[in-house]
């Protein structure tokens, strides 16, 4: 007799009549919605956390604490003539800090030029974050009333344009600046001309008209 024995193992089948068989797919379908509906619901809820998040300020350039320094005497009206510049430093001293501003256009031509002073040595010497009404931005060093475009005047989509306020930040560390228009971010410059200095205003008018911007909620916050 062999002693090598085997079995030959045939598939289970289900028999139609079964009422076991007839619940099967049924059963399959039902897991198979089930995992569906708990996908989608754990969908919704990450995608709500992250509404919340974001609503709570998660996310956002600016220092979660309050800031180190708010100008006084807001908001400031600052008037450029036609072809001219007007600064106006307001006296906070710093170093590597968070600078921001909301900046309204008042009257004046959209193709004009606002925004923000930091490290300035005096009102000759100072770097400039600068958007126009027209949607471009720019970040100047300016020596000596001469001005070298760090980053050229160019068009950015973030920017509200005509008379609408834009949100401006600068966030400087170091000889890094990161800038920021309405909590978007838009570029980021490396210069150690001055790594300390005053923070102020800019306007300027680039035609034959005047150009008023008014500057409220100026703040700035040290880094820690």
């Amino acid at each position: 007799m062999n002693g090598n024995h085997s079995r030959n193992l045939q598939p289970a089948t289900c028999n139609p009549q079964s009422a076991i068989c007839n619940l099967q797919p049924a059963i399959h379908t039902r897991y198979l919605w089930d995992a569906a509906l708990t996908l989608i619901s754990l969908a919704l809820v990450a995608a709500l956390a992250l509404i919340v998040a974001l609503a709570l300020g998660w996310n956002s350039p600016r220092p979660n604490h309050p800031p180190d320094w708010e100008a006084s005497g807001l908001p400031r009206r600052l008037v450029a003539s036609p072809g001219h510049t007007t600064v106006a430093l307001l006296g906070y001293p710093s170093s590597d800090l968070t600078l921001e501003a909301k900046v309204l256009p008042l009257y004046g031509p959209d193709f004009n030029g606002y925004g923000l002073v930091y490290r300035a040595q005096d009102e000759a010497h100072y770097f400039a974050f600068a958007v126009g009404s027209d949607g471009y931005y720019a970040v100047l060093r300016v020596a000596a009333g001469e001005e070298t475009p760090l980053v050229d005047w160019q068009q950015f989509p973030h920017i509200r344009r005509g008379q609408q306020a834009n949100q401006l930040r600068v966030a400087c560390a170091g000889p890094t600046c990161r800038f920021f228009i309405n909590d978007e971010y838009a570029t980021t410059v490396e210069d150690d001309t001055w790594l300390a200095g005053d923070v102020g205003l800019w306007v300027h008018s680039f035609q034959d008209a005047d150009v008023a911007i008014q500057f409220r909620d100026v703040r700035a916050w040290a880094e820690r």
